[in-house]
């Protein structure tokens, strides 16, 4: 999962430019935090512009380029009128991702992406007063 960390605690990127492996486990990610029901577009539309603003941050796209992401890449399904979107299954993703939505099914992604960030603001806030710690009294910026 120290892959799926250092994704999410980045800002900015772009799925397209992203290697395969890593656009694939960007992908995961947001379907993992997909409801498991059938969904149609406008509820499939919200849950992931609210996975945007929250445990998705990182990526930037918006919820239109990411179902089609989802979709293409077998990890979402839709009937063919593009009526009813559906989270693919573990077992009805491409196998050569199984493994990947085996590791990411269970994740809680929101606490878990809230706790990655979290993680790495308390270390540069440590950096940061170890830095001040090391400096001398007058030289300390104050606030």
């Amino acid at each position: 999962m120290t892959e799926a960390a250092l994704l999410v605690v980045k800002q900015g990127v772009g799925i397209g430019v992203l290697s395969e492996a890593a656009r694939q486990l960007a992908l995961g990610l947001v379907w993992a935090g997909l409801p498991r029901q059938p969904m149609n577009e406008p509820q499939v539309n919200a849950a992931l512009k609210a996975l945007l603003a929250d445990a998705m941050q990182c990526l930037d796209t918006d919820h239109v380029e990411l179902r089609r992401w989802l979709v293409d890449a077998g990890w979402m399904r839709r009937d063919g009128y593009g009526r009813e979107y559906q989270r693919s299954n573990e077992h009805e993703v491409p196998e050569h991702l199984r493994g990947l939505a085996a590791a990411l099914a269970p994740l809680d992604l929101a606490a878990w992406a809230c706790g990655q960030r979290d993680r790495v603001a308390l270390q540069r806030q440590q950096r940061r007063q170890a830095w001040l710690d090391q400096q001398p009294a007058q030289a300390r910026p104050t606030a």
